[in-house]
Order: structure tokens, then sequence, then C-alpha cells
């Protein structure tokens, strides 16, 4: 747990090696800096303007919706402590009231080839011609419709609607598979609560209730608290209901990623 007299942080944002692709947290003001593997130098401010086409800005029926639902208040859960707190759906950062972390709140739609890793408390949306390819996704909520490799860890709901392999890492707070999905997670999946309306082949770890609706079909291993499938839902695979479903994550070959690092060298996909 973090100390409440830890210095509030200066605002950062991801910048990855374009010669090795180490991904390093700089200032949000820095124009250029040096990799801290590779040790080569390279151009932050080229690297955020190549990439900038692939973020749609919010079209102007977004901003009216915005307008017309007026300002909302919303959770949002500290990556470094885990504090949760409550803020207005309006403002773009903020500080963690127990730790003093700064709070990335902006959203991210993605609609083309990106590879510059985020870290934000609020949510990505990844375009069904979205194709990220970044080592790391830490946000608030998201809704994945396109190609996603590298971790993916959210403090909130995850909607995926897809077809095809899921390549990255998944660990979530809640995880949705939305009805005509079909996917198959190649590695675990760690989430608190699972909810399944498509066709989905996976290794689950669910801290809590897997449920499969009655469009769903899951293929795989679950180690769960517990299960409920209902009627027309389909289950084939492995099954283990037990109390404290962590400790099987050795079994299933999960290695949890923490939002501010990198996934564990050498680990080949499944």
């Amino acid at each position: 747990m973090a100390n409440q007299n830890t210095p509030k942080q200066a605002e950062k944002i991801s910048a990855d090696c374009p010669h090795c692709g180490f991904s390093q947290l700089e200032s949000a003001y820095a124009k250029s800096t040096f990799c801290r593997k590779c040790g080569e130098h390279f151009n932050i401010e080229k690297l955020l303007l190549k990439e900038a086409t692939s973020l749609k800005a919010p079209s102007f029926l977004d901003k009216l919706s915005k307008l017309i639902s007026g300002e909302k208040i919303v959770d949002v859960t500290c990556f470094g402590c885990g504090t949760k707190q409550q803020v207005s759906s309006e403002v773009q950062s903020t500080s963690c009231t127990h730790c003093g972390s700064y709070m990335d709140l902006r959203e991210f739609k993605i609609a083309g080839p990106f590879g510059r890793s985020i870290q934000t408390h609020g949510q990505v949306v990844v375009t069904p011609k979205g194709d990220v390819a970044s080592s790391r996704i830490a946000c608030g909520s998201a809704l994945i419709e396109g190609k996603v490799k590298g971790s993916i860890f959210c403090t909130g709901n995850l909607q995926v609607r897809f077809r095809g392999k899921f390549l990255g890492s998944v660990e979530t707070e809640k995880l949705q598979v939305e009805k005509r999905s079909d996917v198959e997670f190649v590695r675990p999946i760690k989430a608190r609560e699972v909810e399944i309306n498509g066709k989905v082949t996976a290794r689950i770890l669910c801290e809590g209730r897997v449920t499969i609706g009655k469009h769903g079909q899951l293929d795989g291993t679950i180690h769960a608290k517990s299960i409920a499938v209902e009627k027309g839902g389909i289950f084939t695979g492995d099954l283990r209901i037990t109390p404290d479903p962590g400790e099987q994550k050795d079994v299933l070959g999960f290695h949890s990623v923490p939002p501010n690092g990198k996934e564990p060298e050498g680990e080949d996909e499944i």
C-alpha cells in the first residue's frame, strides 16, 4: 500500500522506443529522450504526431450526446494503490486522494494502426478497423472490436465484440463477451466476474461468478467460485469450483501484469 505522504507525480505519458520497442514513462512536456533499455535517442513529439491519426477525436454527435446527457459522476480506481474515488465525467485528469498519483481520465478511440502504450482511467475503444500492437493498455473501461496484442489491465468493465483470436492477456474487474462474438483468447483471463453471450474458447481464472447466457458457448478451462449456465447456454471443458481461484493461477499459466509494468520476458504465446 502506498504511503499517504507520497508527493503528487508530474503528468506522465507512455513513450515506446522506435528502436527496440521498450516502453517507459516520460514527462508530458518532454520533446525527446533516451531509451532506458538500448540507450538510443528518439523524438517523442514525432512519435505522437505519427500515431495521432489513429486516435479519432469525438465527433459532433458524440459531443452533442455528452451535452444532452450532462455531467455524470463516475468511479475511478487508482492503478498505484487501488483506492476508489468519484470524479466528474467532464474532467480530463485528477489525483488520487490517497497516494497523490496523477490520474489521466481521457478517452481513447483507436480506428487504425496504433503502437503506443496507453495508461488512462478513462475508456479505451478499439473499433473494428483498430489494430493495437502496444505492449500494454491500462484503462478504466474498454470496448474491443478490433485487433489487440499485448496486455490489457482494466479496473472496470471490458466489453469484447470481436471475431477471431485475441492475442493479448486480459486482467479486468468484469469481462463481457457480446452476442455474435466468436473469440479464442490465446492467453489466460483473470477477472472478478465473467459474462459470456457469444462463442468463446479460453482458460478463465474468475474470483467470482462465470455466467454463460442463453446465446453463450464456452469451451475451455474454468477456475471460479461459481458458475451459472442459462437455458440454451453451452459449456464444454474442465471446471473447478474453489473458494480461492487465485491459488490456481500457476496451473493456468497466468502471469499477472501490473498496470505500470511489462510482461515477463521470454513468455511465448500459448
